[in-house]
């Protein structure tokens, strides 16, 4: 995919607005976010034929060190980041931004490059006629800038007190969303304290996750101005309820909405079903993709309204499928919220995964179980087993091993980008899987921090 160059005059206007520079991010299979800046009447070359970038990219893992070699992960070879101009977007203080994509020298796209695997899941739900949109949910802690605890003398949770106590952070927030053309639906403290949560509007697959991106980097920039910094580890302090990267998603075809308007249950058409169910019997094999670091099952756990059990609800907080009905109270329409996802996956192969599993059901009219209308942690195990019910494992080992073994993810998302995230994986758990809870908490506090 190659956009447009920008016109002389659209250069000449982005300097006359203040921009002196541009910064394309991509986000690698650890979920780190990548970067590279061009001065800004650069802008053009880092669309095309875009900036060089090692294969090792793909590799680099959370402990700022190391690198998850493989066959295809290496120092030999060299690939382009090419930055999508049509979502160029200025973000103050002399910057601009916009998200990029893998490319080969020859222009080829990359195959393990997530940005270009959720486009290719993006048009595939396009070519059966389903238009998808996401909306993103962003969980962050403030911490001190060595990571360190913050007081909550004053913090309930989702009290008016954090708000206050950081309510110019919050309105400087508000404001950078407004100056990028952001589009926040609320932000609140959250459950867990010095913790917040922006809710984005949601938008095609691709967009929504460029918004996602774009979320972090502006936070990050605000935090600093504060003195603080943003921990978006699923796990960050042991004990407490860690933070999520909630996806919510929903489907429409030429007859409407797949979530509502149907005669199924909740409102659900047929194929609103079999997409809720590909997507709920998927999830063993696609945590790996979901929340598949190190730390991620720190976070699984009930209590933590992190879907710890496979199964699904309406308004359920703690199964991993949150089904959502449409109404007065629901303008965005019936949708479907994946619980399990965390900060630590890249959000677009996260959000590849779950839409593939949900296309994957259509086509294969998989049929959707009966809701879990209480806890499932409050029912026994008989009574689980019966229903179906089966906990997601908090074990990165048998995460990893579910991955590699999955011939639906591999089908859906391809080989390149399967193995590579089990490459950064595999890395973490041969590193690290010797360190206890508190330990592990402690170095990755910071791992996906922008």
């Amino acid at each position: 995919m190659t956009t447009a160059p920008l016109a002389a005059a659209a250069i000449a206007q982005l300097e006359a607005e203040g921009v002196d520079a541009v910064i394309g991010t991509v986000v690698n299979p650890a979920g780190l976010t990548q970067a590279k800046t061009v001065p800004i009447r650069r802008t053009n070359a880092f669309a095309d034929p875009g900036l060089g970038a090692s294969r090792s990219w793909h590799g680099f893992a959370i402990d700022q060190t190391g690198i998850a070699f493989s066959e295809h992960i290496g120092v030999v070879g060299d690939q382009r980041v090419r930055i999508d101009l049509s979502a160029l977007r200025i973000v103050g203080d002399g910057l601009a931004w916009a998200p990029g994509s893998f490319f080969e020298q020859d222009g080829t796209p990359v195959p393990n490059c997530a940005r270009g695997t959720l486009g290719r899941i993006e048009a595939a739900l396009a070519e059966v006629g389903i238009e998808a949109l996401v909306g993103h949910e962003v969980e962050f802690l403030l911490v001190n800038p060595d990571g360190r605890r913050l007081p909550s003398t004053l913090w309930a949770q989702y009290g008016l007190a954090g708000l206050l106590e950081y309510e110019a952070f919050v309105r400087d927030v508000t404001a950078a969303a407004t100056v990028s053309g952001l589009a926040i639906e609320q932000l609140h403290p959250e459950y867990g304290a010095n913790q917040f949560e922006i809710s984005l509007t949601p938008q095609s697959p691709v967009a929504a996750a460029d918004q996602l991106v774009l979320t972090r980097l502006i936070v990050g920039r605000v935090a600093r101005r504060y003195g603080l910094r943003v921990s978006l580890s699923p796990a960050p302090f042991v004990g407490e309820v860690g933070c999520g990267a909630h996806q919510h998603f929903s489907l429409t075809n030429s007859a409407g909405p797949l979530f509502a308007d149907g005669a199924g249950i909740r409102g659900m058409t047929s194929k609103g079903e079999n997409a809720l169910a590909g997507v709920l019997s998927g999830l063993p094999e696609a945590q790996g993709i979901l929340c598949g670091s190190i730390v991620s099952g720190l976070r699984l756990h009930s209590g933590n309204w992190a879907g710890a059990y496979a199964c699904w609800g309406t308004e359920n907080r703690e199964a991993a499928l949150r089904f959502i009905v449409g109404g007065p109270g629901n303008p965005d329409g019936g949708n479907v919220e994946v619980k399990v996802v965390d900060a630590s996956a890249n959000p677009y192969f996260a959000t590849a995964a779950i839409l593939g599993l949900a296309l994957d059901g259509i086509k294969e009219k998989a049929v959707l179980p009966p809701e879990t209308n209480v806890d499932p942690a409050a029912l026994s195990d008989a009574e689980r087993s019966r229903a179906g019910i089966v906990p997601l494992t908090s074990s990165q080992a048998q995460t990893i091993a579910a991955l590699d073994n999955s011939k639906r993810l591999r089908a859906i998302l391809g080989d390149p980008a399967v193995d590579v995230v089990i490459a950064v994986r595999r890395f973490e758990h041969e590193q690290y899987a010797h360190l206890n809870r508190e330990h592990l908490a402690d170095k990755f506090r910071m791992a996906w921090s922008v």
